[in-house]
């Protein structure tokens, strides 16, 4: 027998390779239904995966967050069987979840269109309805090179290569008999526990890993939620925060306005640059009131900079880049503080010099000088 301690604190003894979804099925039928995975000793764990050892033991409901996840993990992968069923040829690369929703990187010789999602939804929620299996295979590392290089999925092979460590399990996720994906899962039992409370949003552009030097990829992102009145509340306020999105209502109000040419930047109109003036001439006001003392730092600095900062690795897919005609990759600053940094190493440094924290009764805590 094996010994599952739960949440409450109790333990209980089950026979082994028993799985999480029999434990739940035996607890009440309403549970086992909102199951979407377990937790075993804080790790991820399918529903249908034997255990075999004493262990603590949680059940996830896709009421909860993690819930949400594997819903939106498994979203990902219909989505990606219903492209690769509707486009042959398309190389499926890598697809996490994202905070609300979840998005997939394929390599496809034309260009998808947002007139594609129709079909492709359609095709998700027969995937759906047809409610195919989903099994975890464990593979041999080199079979499983072997084996994605000789059916064209070159990047599924590179993943493994490159990213996983030797000795790490090599899993693989079938949906049905026909379709896989290199993955660590979990997953659900099957498809049609998925339900259709998902809906495909935007395309973008994209690099394999992140590199512009790397092949480019095509994006799809996409929502998806425990049920379908949750996907409603959710465009809902996707539709309430278009209204008040600060990009309407600069043309709108004649403020300012954006374009393709400029992405991330602003054409100030006559209105908008003076609004932008008057709060920046309170905002001096303001600091030299308060004794700060202002400096300006560079817009742009080289790749190696935001390396060592480690601001790279963590934001390198939202930060705006360029080469130059000399090989030099720029970016412009996601933040100020690296730079400030510069100016305060720049000479000799004492730590006064740093700002120091003080509490004046007449002002509240605020930061000074020292």
């Amino acid at each position: 027998m094996i010994t599952l301690s739960f949440p409450d604190g109790a333990a209980r003894q089950f026979e082994p390779g028993i799985t999480p979804l029999a434990i739940a099925e035996g607890i009440s039928k309403g549970l086992a239904k909102k199951a979407v995975a377990a937790k075993i000793n804080g790790g991820w764990w399918d529903l249908t995966r034997p255990l075999h050892a004493d262990a603590r033991f949680e059940l996830v409901t896709r009421d909860t967050p993690d819930g949400l996840e594997v819903i939106r993990h498994d979203a990902a992968h219909v989505m990606a069987q219903a492209v690769q069923e509707l486009f042959p040829g398309t190389q499926v690369t890598i697809g996490p979840t994202v905070e609300d929703g979840f998005y997939y990187d394929f390599k496809r010789d034309h260009p998808f269109s947002t007139d594609d999602f129709e079909a492709i939804e359609a095709r998700m929620r027969a995937i759906v309805d047809a409610d195919l299996p989903i099994t975890r295979e464990e593979w041999d590392r080199e079979d499983a090179i072997a084996h994605f290089n000789s059916i064209g999925e070159t990047f599924k092979a590179r993943i493994i290569d490159d990213i996983i460590p030797p000795g790490e399990a090599i899993s693989v996720y079938r949906q049905g008999n026909d379709w896989k994906d290199l993955c660590r899962g979990p997953h659900l039992p099957s498809t049609g526990r998925l339900g259709k409370a998902f809906k495909l949003m935007k395309l973008a552009g994209a690099y394999w890993r992140g590199d512009q030097n790397n092949e480019q990829l095509q994006r799809i992102y996409g929502t998806a939620w425990a049920d379908e009145k949750q996907l409603a509340e959710h465009l809902h306020r996707l539709e309430e925060a278009e209204k008040r999105d600060h990009r309407r209502i600069g043309r709108t109000m004649d403020l300012f306005h954006m374009q393709e040419e400029g992405r991330g930047m602003v054409f100030w109109h006559r209105k908008g640059w003076v609004l932008w003036q008057v709060v920046e001439q309170y905002m001096r006001r303001r600091l030299t009131a308060e004794n700060y003392q202002e400096v300006k730092t560079p817009q742009v600095l080289d790749r190696s900079f935001w390396e060592k900062s480690g601001h790279w690795e963590k934001y390198q897919e939202n930060m705006f880049t360029c080469h130059t005609v000399e090989g030099e990759e720029l970016s412009l600053k996601p933040m100020n503080c690296p730079g400030h940094v510069q100016i305060f190493k720049f000479g000799q440094r004492s730590y006064r010099e740093l700002p120091r924290f003080v509490a004046r009764p007449d002002a509240g805590a605020r930061f000074h000088p020292g």
